[in-house]
């Protein structure tokens, strides 16, 4: 995952504060109103205005700017309505105790699995998740949730397998989610992010033990038909280099020679051509 990234349905909701709280502001606020509330907020939680309580301050401000990125950003603040509103219906012991009633009930397993990932519960979320998938043959979230929820649900257990280190897990089941939307297009632009975690966890794969034959075929099936030239030159060079480690230099020499068709002025080959080049002049000369 990028770190640094706005994550997309897990918004830190706090307990008790929204966003639109920290700022200050109503639900209707335009951006202008957004913008001026930050730098409100900003200023009155700055660091020099608390010199005794600095983290605490600190803390304050990555709450307010979060906040601000995510309510400036019109794609960014309709998800993030959508999401609270859907944390705001489910939220209260009524509506989880009512899920558990059901027991073993698939239905109500997917809702409590989902409720879990939505209220930051990601661990609980995917224990259940898993539980369910491998107690069930062929078991699926689309068969028991309506469409959007499926989706939506299948995301944050991807993100959530992202947090617990597991990339090819969190791979796969981005993928899923990527084929299932790729008539309906419910994502949307986000479609996009799901594209660069995927590229992401793919770069991760490459230097993961035992993944590298994974790895390429995630790139070739899933990534490269819908990437730019330069995106499939990157991803051309981080192979070369993991071929150039694993001594396997004839293969580094193609896919680098590859990824320099695609975007000849690409940065950050000097290393791999030197490695290359010394490897040359290494080789045995021909006999007669």
């Amino acid at each position: 995952m990028r770190r640094g990234a706005a994550l997309y349905y897990t918004i830190d909701l706090c307990p008790m504060t929204t966003y639109y709280e920290l700022l200050e502001i109503d639900r209707t606020a335009s951006r202008e109103a957004v913008k001026a509330a930050f730098r409100a907020m900003a200023k009155k939680y700055h660091p020099d205005f608390h010199p005794d309580r600095n983290r605490w301050a600190h803390d304050r401000i990555q709450e307010v700017l979060r906040a601000y990125e995510v309510l400036f950003d019109d794609e960014k603040r309709a998800v993030y309505d959508r999401t609270l509103s859907r944390i705001e219906v489910r939220r209260g012991s009524a509506y989880r105790e009512s899920l558990r009633r059901r027991g073993n009930d698939p239905a109500a397993c997917c809702q409590l699995v989902f409720l879990d990932l939505l209220e930051g519960r990601g661990r609980e979320g995917l224990a259940l998740y898993e539980r369910m998938r491998d107690s069930r043959s062929a078991f699926s979230l689309k068969a028991h949730m309506p469409y959007r929820d499926f989706l939506d649900c299948g995301f944050l257990v991807a993100e959530e397998l992202e947090r617990q280190h597991r990339p090819r897990a969190a791979f796969e089941q981005y993928r899923e989610i990527y084929r299932e939307d790729a008539s309906r297009r419910y994502f949307r632009h986000f479609r996009a992010e799901i594209r660069l975690r995927m590229r992401n966890l793919v770069l991760e794969l490459l230097e993961t033990e035992g993944q590298f034959a994974y790895a390429l075929g995630g790139f070739a099936d899933e990534l490269a038909g819908e990437m730019n030239r330069r995106e499939r030159a990157f991803l051309y060079k981080k192979i070369a280099e993991r071929y150039c480690r694993a001594g396997e230099e004839r293969l580094a020499r193609i896919t680098l020679l590859a990824a320099l068709q695609l975007h000849p002025r690409m940065g950050g080959v000097k290393k791999i051509r030197a490695r290359l080049r010394a490897h040359r002049r290494h080789l045995p000369t021909r006999q007669g």
